[in-house]
């Protein structure tokens, strides 16, 4: 069986892999192959015979997973999507990745929801993976690690590149990168987004509103959307002082996000400044950027 994990490994030409998605594709091979699913110290002799002949090794970067050796690996976006299924890349190395801007960022920035959205997300998985394959050897509330999901705890350094991580309440929406074999990056329109909510980790709000001038134009379907599906009142008053006020934008989704407009100390343009006696007297914002 080692050999034909092995072939399916490098067949997917996947550079790395968890340890919970290695023992779950040895586990796929015996179901297909109309066979019981094993006890879990046979998984384990397999993972050793497939670590002794050297198709596998342990990540450099993520030490308690695995690097599959006959394919060529790829660079940290590639690494981190594929090993964090719930992560995309974001904020500012998005809005590199768009050509929104000509900053080079120090790490890779990263998103993934938050601990209570994962733990939901990683039960429909396990119900899934529990219909789909019977397992009359499954462990009972295993530790997460091979037989249990869990969060993957991302290093300060992928394939010698910083990353950060953000972590998120809201749901993200993510496209395939055009231009990367296995990497995840927000979409146009949460790109947009994002930069209003966390402009910090967007260049700063000068350099967001630079972007937003510049560029908005071109994507106003997209980013109109992803405003308009936002639950954030401040969010849609920042976006609508910018598409309003700024770019002459006329859009009836636009001119209703001012229901929600209401003066108060907090309504900041930049939330990284402090407020200063100049308003939006529509979005009722403090223009202090």
């Amino acid at each position: 069986m080692a050999e034909q994990v092995a072939g399916v490994l490098e067949r997917r030409a996947e550079p790395v892999l968890t340890a919970w998605d290695l023992f779950h594709r040895m586990r796929v091979l015996f179901h297909k192959a109309g066979k019981e699913v094993p006890p879990p110290a046979t998984l384990y002799r397999i993972r050793h015979a497939l670590l002794d002949g050297e198709v596998l090794a342990l990540d450099r970067d993520y030490t308690a997973h695995y690097r599959v050796v006959a394919v060529p690996d790829q660079p940290a976006d590639d690494v981190v999507c594929l090993m964090d299924r719930f992560a995309c890349i974001s904020h500012l190395s998005a809005m590199q990745r768009w050509g929104l801007t000509d900053r080079q960022p120090h790490a890779l920035m990263i998103t993934r929801p938050d601990a209570g959205t994962v733990r939901q997300q990683l039960a429909e998985i396990a119900i899934r993976e529990a219909t789909e394959i019977p397992w009359k050897d499954r462990p009972q509330q295993p530790r997460p690690g091979p037989f249990r999901l869990g969060n993957i705890v991302h290093p300060d350094h992928v394939r010698e590149h910083p990353v950060r991580l953000h972590v998120s309440r809201r749901p993200c929406s993510t496209i395939r990168d055009r231009n990367s074999s296995f990497a995840r990056v927000t979409s146009i329109g949460q790109t947009f987004l994002d930069m209003l909510q966390t402009p910090r980790l967007c260049g700063g709000m000068s350099h967001v509103l630079e972007v937003w001038e510049e560029r908005a134009r071109r994507s106003l379907d997209e980013i109109i959307g992803s405003v308009d599906s936002c639950d954030s009142v401040i969010t849609k008053c920042r976006a609508g002082h910018i598409l309003e006020e700024r770019l002459g934008v006329t859009d009836a989704r636009v001119v209703a996000w001012k229901t929600g407009a209401a003066r108060g100390g907090s309504r900041r343009l930049d939330p990284a400044r402090p407020y200063v006696p100049k308003w939006s007297d529509d979005w009722m914002i403090s223009i202090n950027a």
